[in-house]
C-alpha cells in the first residue's frame, strides 16, 4: 500500500513539474512572437508612412514623447492576445479525454492498407 502512495506522489509531483515548465515554456514562446509581431507591425507602419508620405516615422521620439510607450501597448496586447490562445490550448484541450473515438479512425486507416 505504501508502495502505491510514494508512486501516485511521484505522478501528482511529475505532473506539476511538467504543467510549470509547459508554462515557462509558453511564456518564452509567446514573448519571442509577440516581439516578432511588433516589429512585423512597426515595420508595416513604417513602410505605410514612407509610400504615403515620403519619410519615416521617427518611432523612439514622436512629438508627445510617448512612442516607447505606443511600442510597449503594441507589445503588451500581441502577448495577451498570443498567450490567451496559448493557455487555451496548452490546458483547455477542445476534446476531453476519452471522448474522442481514436478507435475508429485507427480501423479505417487499418481497412484501406
Amino acid at each position: 500500500m505504501k508502495y502505491m502512495q510514494t508512486r501516485h506522489k511521484k505522478t501528482k509531483r511529475r505532473l506539476v513539474f511538467e504543467n510549470i515548465a509547459s508554462v515557462v515554456l509558453m511564456i518564452i514562446t509567446v514573448f519571442f512572437a509577440a516581439s516578432a509581431l511588433t516589429a512585423l507591425i512597426i515595420s508595416i507602419e513604417q513602410v505605410t508612412v514612407f509610400v504615403m508620405k515620403g519619410r519615416w516615422i521617427n518611432t523612439y521620439t514622436n512629438v508627445y514623447g510617448n512612442a516607447w510607450g505606443v511600442v510597449l501597448w503594441h507589445f503588451l496586447m500581441i502577448f495577451l492576445i498570443i498567450s490567451y490562445w496559448s493557455l487555451l490550448e496548452v490546458f483547455h484541450p477542445l476534446v476531453e479525454p476519452g471522448s474522442y473515438p481514436i478507435n475508429q479512425y485507427l480501423n479505417e486507416q487499418n481497412e484501406d492498407q
